[in-house]
């Protein structure tokens, strides 16, 4: 989940901050070509690594589920710092040796077509159309079964006594979380070989901005025990800053008295 956060937060500065500045100043990639060279390396590479971690998670449910979910053992101690490198490895080579997304001020989103007018089947990025295809058939298989396993065999999930009290809403979250990061997939997979129009690039903008951005909102919103856990650290927070003001208050009042006192001593 750590890592998953990492790689979103890191795909949500690519796809949300920095196309919003570069739509904003109009920006091509003729006129900021290293820039944007290097921003869309990043986020090509983070969006297929954090399609890696996104199976993974998805196989974790599965496991939480059901402990003998037969890939269950990626989440071994020795086996999982293996699995780990290699998600480290597969974003290393994502970024250094794959094609990158690049801006198009004209539609708003990311292409890999720099639209320099030479043929676009140049640039077809293969890793990135296997890596979402991929992504989009695991991630919705994994689901599908989480959620037919927490359906029909719920009276088998003892090992997990809170899917069993939550099954709706681990099932919704599935839904929302699966159907983001597929529709992102096929779509960005569809405009790279098809011609699209411009509201389905604009579609598929938005569903690749909330395949990172959705995760907090669903926690927030339908997880309550993420929500309620949320909301006790903040009160700790507020109450903990409120605490050490008042302190420093109180600090800075009796050293006040104790200048009155000593002024009037002397005088």
């Amino acid at each position: 989940m750590i890592i998953l956060s990492v790689f979103d937060m890191i795909n949500l500065f690519v796809n949300s901050v920095s196309t919003g500045i570069f739509n904003i100043l109009g920006a091509s990639f003729c006129q900021y070509p290293c820039l944007i060279f290097v921003i869309g390396c990043i986020g090509d590479g983070t969006w297929m690594a954090g399609c890696s971690a996104c199976i993974l998670m998805a196989m974790d449910r599965c496991v939480e589920i059901n402990s003998k979910f037969p890939l269950a053992f990626v989440f071994h101690k020795k086996q999982f710092r293996v699995v780990l490198f290699v998600v480290g490895f597969y974003w290393f080579y994502a970024v250094f040796f794959c094609k990158p997304l690049l801006f198009s001020a004209e539609y708003s989103s990311w292409f890999f077509d720099p639209k320099t007018g030479k043929d676009p089947h140049l640039y077809h990025n293969v890793a990135h159309t296997i890596n979402n295809l991929v992504v989009s058939a695991a991630t919705t298989c994994l689901y599908v079964y989480m959620c037919i396993f927490l359906v029909y065999k719920k009276g088998q999930t003892s090992n997990s006594m809170w899917m069993n009290r939550n099954k709706n809403q681990v099932i919704l979250q599935a839904t929302i979380v699966c159907s983001f990061h597929a529709a992102a997939a096929y779509i960005y997979v569809y405009m790279q070989f098809f011609y699209s129009p411009n509201l389905l690039i604009l579609l598929g903008q938005l569903t690749w901005q909330w395949s990172n951005g959705c995760f907090c909102v669903v926690y927030l919103t339908i997880n309550r025990s993420i929500r309620n856990s949320v909301a006790r650290m903040i009160v700790n927070l507020i109450t903990r800053r409120n605490l050490i003001n008042s302190e420093v208050s109180k600090e800075i009042v009796r050293i006040s008295t104790n200048s009155v006192v000593l002024a009037q001593s002397i005088a």
